[in-house]
């Protein structure tokens, strides 16, 4: 009886010790950054204006936006969408979401769980999730920086409240001016 009982003791400590060294395998995210395609410097990033209605006027690149178009209240609405749409990834805990044509200004806190940080496949998966709320973004600019995330959320917040883009145009240029778009 004792034999079987440590012969129970050893087996059940080899497959928690086997459980163990294939969790540490069972991960497949990169644990360093990757470098990520540059904006050239000379080229303007932004090239927008509200119209008289609210709609914005121009894209990162001419002729294709999600927010070209759009009234205030479209804006208003796809921002929200986006914002659900990134929090539902379970790297991130919260998102905040500011469409710029076909970009879009992203600020991310992770969750607690998520000991990665911001790099290409992030980047990729939040622009999948904008992309399902609107397929015209194709660009996006995603940031933890804890400075930028509390610029990105305050301009999301004015943008609820605004009563044109225009409020919110010139604080999102000087933010996106500071990170990288990462186009597929």
């Amino acid at each position: 009886m004792k034999n079987n009982r440590s012969k129970l003791w050893i087996l059940l400590l080899l497959g928690l010790s086997a459980a163990l060294a294939l969790t540490g395998c069972a991960s497949g995210a990169a644990t360093q950054a990757s470098p990520t395609p540059a904006v050239s410097p000379s080229a303007d990033p932004l090239n927008f204006t509200a119209n008289p209605d609210g709609a914005f006027m121009g894209t990162a690149e001419p002729g294709a936006g999600l927010s070209g178009g759009m009234t205030l209240e479209e804006t208003k609405k796809a921002a929200e969408d986006m914002e659900d749409a990134v929090e539902k990834l379970s790297e991130i805990s919260e998102a905040y979401v500011v469409p710029l044509g076909d970009t879009a200004l992203v600020g991310v806190q992770f969750a607690r769980e998520y000991q990665g940080q911001v790099d290409d496949r992030l980047k990729k998966m939040v622009l999948a999730r904008l992309q399902t709320v609107d397929k015209a973004v194709t660009g996006v600019a995603v940031t933890d920086n804890a400075a930028l995330v509390t610029g990105i959320e305050a301009l999301s917040k004015a943008m609820e409240g605004a009563s044109s883009l225009n409020d919110v145009n010139d604080k999102a240029e000087e933010i996106l001016k500071q990170l990288t778009v990462f186009h597929l």
